[in-house]
């Protein structure tokens, strides 16, 4: 296996959709995979985009996470990620084991799911217990090991919680970033994840991390208003794609 093989047509189109992905994640602190997982999930199939958005969204995101990890609500942080944990390996389960045609058409329903409520401004305003925690966990997790998406899950949870920003900025970036290393290593017992598929997330992490960094450097230069639209827009056409074709 020569390494230069892998830079072709597809790792091209990858990694030009690696860099617009980013920059929503270095934009917004989640959604990256939102945009290019359908595409990888056309070009090499479900189970090797979904461990390719978890090594280069790990990789990309864990040194943002550490000085952030001072700032995060741990209590209300904990329960979620205990959930996510539980149920994060029975979304790889459910992964490998469903037609990748229906778990393509599935991922696209997802999609318009998760930008309808985004596009809505809705979010949660109900109480703050254990229970809901729990429950945001369970689906955030195993939308994760099903997709790669559970992040907004999360996010739909922590941007109405109370207290600062920073405080919630810091509950998103460590919540979804948790997700990844439980949805590796179930995708690793199952033997989903293989040398191709490092190769591919090494290449993979040059432009994503440099997509981050445009992504944080348009966050001042931009009219959030406008970027959002865009961003929803983008999104329900791309899920609209991967249920038709």
């Amino acid at each position: 296996m020569e390494f230069s093989q892998f830079f072709n047509h597809d790792m091209a189109i990858a990694g030009g959709f690696a860099v617009a992905a980013a920059m929503l994640r270095g934009f917004t602190g989640f959604g990256a995979n939102l945009i290019w997982g359908p595409v990888l999930i056309f070009l090499w199939g479900p189970v090797e985009a979904v461990a390719i958005m978890g090594l280069t969204g790990m990789s990309a995101s864990v040194q943002a996470c550490i000085p952030e990890a001072r700032k995060a609500d741990w209590p209300e942080i904990t329960p979620i990620v205990i959930a996510s944990a539980i149920a994060g390996p029975l979304g790889v389960i459910t992964l490998i084991h469903l037609e990748p045609d229906l778990v393509r058409r599935s991922i696209g329903a997802f999609i318009l799911v998760i930008a309808a409520i985004l596009a809505t401004g809705w979010q949660y305003r109900g109480k703050r217990g254990l229970t809901p925690k729990v429950i945001t966990g369970v689906i955030g997790g195993w939308l994760a090991g099903f997709a790669a998406i559970g992040g907004p899950i999360c996010v739909l949870y922590f941007m109405a919680a109370p207290g600062p920003a920073a405080v919630q900025r810091a509950n998103n970036m460590i919540s979804v970033t948790i997700l990844v290393p439980m949805v590796l290593v179930s995708l690793a017992i199952s033997g989903g994840i293989g040398i191709e598929t490092l190769l591919r997330s090494l290449i993979l992490l040059v432009p994503y991390s440099l997509g981050i960094w445009l992504g944080a450097l348009l966050f001042h230069m931009i009219p959030k208003e406008l970027f959002r639209r865009a961003v929803l827009g983008l999104l329900m056409i791309i899920g609209v794609a991967v249920m038709a074709a």
